[in-house]
C-alpha cells in the first residue's frame, strides 16, 4: 500500500508543477494578447490609410494629377501598392497570431480545470503515508519531501522537452525559409544579369515561398516562447533573447517587401532569419544545459529515497 501512496504522490506532485507551468504559460499569452490587440488596432489604421494612399491616385484626383504632370504617378502608385501590400501582409499576420494565441489560451484553461483539487488530493495522499509511518513520523516527513522533489524535478524534464521540441520546429522552419531565400537570390541574380521573364517569376515564386513560411514561423516561434515562459526555465534564460521572437515578422517583412526586385532586401531578410536563428540556437543550447542538470538532481533523488527506505 505504501508503494501505491508514493506512485500517488509522485503522480500528483507532477500535476502541481504543471499547474504551475499553465499559470505562467497564462500570464505571458495575456501579455502577448494584450500586445497583438494593440498592434492589430494599430495595423488597421495603417492599412486603411495605405488603400486609401492607392485609392487617390488610382483615381483622377489633385494628387494623381501632380504625379501625372512630373510623370511619376506609375512610380508613385507602385510605391503605394508596395506599401498596402506590406500592411495588408502584417495585418493578416497579427490577426492570425491573435487568433492563435487565445486558441492557446482556451485549451490551457481547460487543461486547468482538469488539474483542480491535484493540491487537496496531495495533502490527503500525504496524511495517508504520514498514518502508515506513525511510529516514525520524521520518517514519513522526509520521504514525502523527497517524493514531491522528485515528482517536480521529473516534471521539469518534461516541461525542458516540450520547450526543445518547439524551439526544434523553429529551427527545421528556418531551415524552409533560408532555402526558399538562397533561391530567391540565385534567380535574383540571374535576373539582373538579363535572365528575363522566367527569372523573375522564379524569383518572386521562392519569395512567396519564403514570406509563408515566415508567417508560420512567426507562430512556432510565440509558442517557443510560451513553452519557456516557466518561471523555472525563463529564470535561467537570460542568454536568449526570446522577446525578439515575437517582432520577427515585422523585421522579416519589412527588408522583403519594401522593393522586391533589390537583392539588397533579400539580404536584409537573410539577416533577420539568421538573427533569429541565432536566439533560437542559443535557447536550445540552454535548454539542453537545464535538461542535464534536472536528470542529475532526478538520479540523486531517486537514490536518497531508495536509501531511505531500505535504511528504514
Amino acid at each position: 500500500m505504501l508503494n501505491n501512496l508514493k506512485k500517488e504522490l509522485m503522480e500528483l506532485s507532477e500535476k502541481m508543477e504543471h499547474q504551475c507551468k499553465i499559470n505562467s504559460m497564462l500570464t505571458s499569452l495575456e501579455n502577448e494578447k494584450y500586445g497583438l490587440s494593440q498592434k492589430e488596432h494599430e495595423l488597421r489604421g495603417i492599412l486603411t490609410k495605405e488603400d486609401a494612399d492607392v485609392q487617390r491616385l488610382e483615381k483622377t484626383t489633385a494628387t494623381s494629377v501632380f504625379y501625372s504632370i512630373l510623370g511619376k504617378r506609375e512610380e508613385q502608385l507602385e510605391k503605394e501598392q508596395q506599401e498596402a501590400y506590406a500592411a495588408q501582409l502584417k495585418y493578416d499576420a497579427v490577426v492570425r497570431q491573435l487568433d492563435d494565441c487565445c486558441q492557446r489560451m482556451e485549451s490551457l484553461h481547460a487543461e486547468e480545470q482538469k488539474l483542480e483539487g491535484c493540491e487537496q488530493q496531495y495533502n490527503q495522499v500525504f496524511d495517508e503515508i504520514q498514518k502508515l509511518l506513525h511510529n516514525d513520523p520524521h520518517y514519513g516527513e522526509k520521504l514525502c519531501a523527497l517524493e514531491r522533489q522528485l515528482g517536480e524535478v521529473t516534471n521539469q524534464i518534461c516541461e525542458v522537452s516540450d520547450a526543445e521540441e518547439a524551439g526544434e520546429a523553429c529551427m527545421r522552419q528556418i531551415s524552409d525559409i533560408e532555402n526558399s531565400l538562397s533561391s530567391a537570390e540565385d534567380w535574383g541574380t540571374w535576373d539582373l544579369l538579363g535572365g528575363g521573364v522566367l527569372s523573375g517569376m522564379a524569383k518572386h515564386s521562392h519569395l512567396d515561398e519564403a514570406q509563408v513560411k515566415a508567417e508560420h514561423l512567426q507562430t512556432l516561434l510565440s509558442r517557443f516562447r510560451t513553452e519557456l515562459a516557466d518561471v523555472k526555465i525563463n529564470a535561467q534564460m537570460e542568454q536568449a533573447n526570446i522577446d525578439g521572437f515575437l517582432r520577427f515578422a515585422d523585421y522579416f517583412f519589412d527588408g522583403l517587401i519594401s522593393d522586391w526586385t533589390v537583392l539588397s532586401r533579400i539580404h536584409d531578410s537573410q539577416k533577420s532569419v539568421s538573427q533569429v536563428e541565432d536566439q533560437v540556437s542559443s535557447a536550445l543550447s540552454r535548454l539542453e544545459s537545464i535538461k542535464k542538470m534536472r536528470e542529475n538532481e532526478k538520479i540523486m533523488l531517486e537514490k536518497q529515497i531508495e536509501d531511505l527506505v531500505y535504511n528504514a
